[in-house]
């Protein structure tokens, strides 16, 4: 056997690209970061602007940002039985699609709004924070929800759970757990009140600005 040199070592295996990183959402959901800043993007109306689209004509603009970011609310049929909780939907082409529909005649027609969305008084921003849905006042007006009516303390529930805690919830969608049925009640109460406090003091940023 004569001998040889080695021109080059050629290594053959299984190549697998990298898994991509995900990170988990207030709700729990586990998303990548590019799904989080295109949610967060939405939510601040700067749908388009990564794709180099400045210049969209209002229309589009409007329709993607309308369908970017969906917040369903609760769904019940006609007898009122609940067939869906609050959910957030979205749809990464959105500006594509605004843009086909728009081609099609499809507009975003304010006047006719029967029914708006509002991220959730006091709480923490987030894409996935279903809110709550508010309709027109007699008036006319969108009447921001009272906080205090919102977090209602009276509508706290403690129960002791399998783990031998005590479980304090909220239907808005808050709980907490302590060792004693009093401490978890307490601590409902402040986290309650600290999102009161939270929400009123936006709202008078919001009338000020």
């Amino acid at each position: 056997m004569t001998d040889k040199e080695i021109v080059q070592a050629i290594q053959f295996g299984s190549h697998q690209p990298p898994a991509p990183e995900y990170s988990r959402a207030e709700s729990g959901q586990q998303v990548t970061p590019e799904f989080m800043a295109f949610i967060q993007q939405a939510l601040s109306g700067r749908i388009g602007q990564s794709e180099g689209t400045a210049d969209l004509d209002p229309q589009v603009r409007a329709l993607a940002e309308e369908l970017s970011v969906i917040h369903l609310p609760e769904w019940s049929d006609e007898v009122g039985r609940k067939r869906a909780d609050p959910t957030v939907t979205s749809m990464k082409q959105a500006v594509r699609v605004a843009d086909y529909l728009v081609k099609r005649g499809v507009r975003v027609h304010p006047e006719l709004e029967e029914v708006r969305w509002m991220p959730t008084p006091g709480g923490l921003p987030g894409a996935f924070d279903t809110g709550l849905h508010i309709v027109k006042d007699e008036a006319g007006g969108w009447p921001a929800p009272d906080p205090d009516e919102f977090y209602d303390l009276e509508e706290i529930q403690v129960k002791q759970v399998d783990n031998g805690l005590w479980s304090a919830t909220h239907p808005r969608g808050v709980s907490v757990e302590a060792a004693t049925k009093s401490e978890a009640y307490a601590a409902m109460v402040d986290i309650l009140r600290n999102r009161i406090e939270l929400a009123k003091t936006a709202d008078e940023r919001h009338i000020y600005e």
